[in-house]
């Protein structure tokens, strides 16, 4: 895998963290001087800027020090609950990761920042409420909107404590699958990354709950609360804001998927060391060959590997 795979994740990581900071700039220029530390000199948008500036270091530590423990974590307990009926197992998989991928890595923790940004918007309000009296109601539609850019930006490091290791889970090759017993019952043979069992359950989330939290936030919120009139513009403009916020989100988690790209081989290894030490065998990817009457040859190539049950 060499390096032209990151060219276009960071053109769009710097773009769209770009945008987010002219963003903000355009923002805050409405508002009344004021600021939201007053122990950092400077004005709002300096204090958007250092924020955003720290926050970088503490994502990063936060991946060293607490993503390997809970993806461990997280595997324990998956092994927990379902070993009942499923075995464990590291699957020998692929290891072609492109640029796309790394994109679309990162769109489910995008949406459940978004979705969750209501948690501290309140918080974020409260803290400009003087500078918001004094608005406009068409000054105080723009606000509220980048307000959720913030709130995002501030629920991103929870998000990735829940996400990151589901990827090292993933890429570790870490699986369950049903016990040979269990192929006798009438039901379909169930083999699945325990990473991605839990990301669908946060994505499952996140995809209920985005469309009603922008639908609050930049429609509802703004009529109710600050008496914006919806015109066929705020409208428009509202919608575009809406998709494009999780695409800002996502410029800014791109740094955390090149990172965790950086230190595979060290998050791998130790997750798949920690999987044996929990009896998981290793297995093969299974091959799924079309089937054939007794008068076809098996449609199966010479050269294909033959693979072993995956209860072996």
């Amino acid at each position: 895998m060499g390096k032209a795979r990151f060219v276009f994740p960071t053109i769009f990581s710097i773009g769209g963290i770009a945008f987010s900071i002219y963003v903000f700039y355009q923002v805050t220029s409405i508002l009344p001087s004021f600021e939201f530390f007053p122990f950092i000199e400077g004005s709002l948008f300096t204090d958007i800027l250092i924020i955003l500036g720290i926050a970088i270091p503490i994502i990063a530590i936060e991946y060293y020090i607490i993503t390997l423990p809970l993806a461990a974590l997280f595997l324990t307990s998956s092994r927990i609950i379902k070993s009942a009926t499923y075995n464990f197992s590291i699957m020998d998989i692929g290891q072609d990761f492109g640029g796309y991928r790394m994109i679309r890595r990162s769109v489910a923790p995008a949406l459940f920042s978004v979705s969750s940004s209501g948690l501290v918007v309140g918080l974020i309000r409260g803290l400009i409420v003087a500078p918001y009296d004094a608005l406009l109601p068409d000054e105080s539609y723009l606000v509220s909107l980048s307000v959720t850019l913030m709130g995002a930006l501030i629920i991103m490091p929870i998000a990735l404590a829940f996400f990151v290791p589901t990827w090292i889970l993933n890429d570790a090759g870490i699986v369950t699958h049903l016990k040979e017993g269990q192929l006798n019952a009438r039901q379909c043979p169930d083999t699945e990354g325990v990473g991605r069992w839990y990301s669908s359950m946060l994505g499952g989330y996140s995809l209920f709950s985005f469309p009603i939290a922008m639908i609050s936030a930049h429609f509802i919120t703004p009529v109710i609360v600050y008496g914006v009139t919806l015109t066929a513009d705020k409208l428009l403009f509202g919608s575009l804001w809406t998709l494009g916020i999780p695409l800002l989100i996502m410029a800014f988690i791109m740094p955390v998927v090149f990172l965790n790209e950086a230190s595979q081989r060290r998050s791998v290894g130790f997750i798949q060391r920690f999987a044996r030490g929990l009896a998981a065998g290793e297995v093969e990817k299974p091959v799924i060959a079309r089937k054939t009457s007794t008068n076809e040859a098996p449609d199966k190539t010479a050269d294909e590997p033959a693979t072993e049950p995956l209860d072996s």
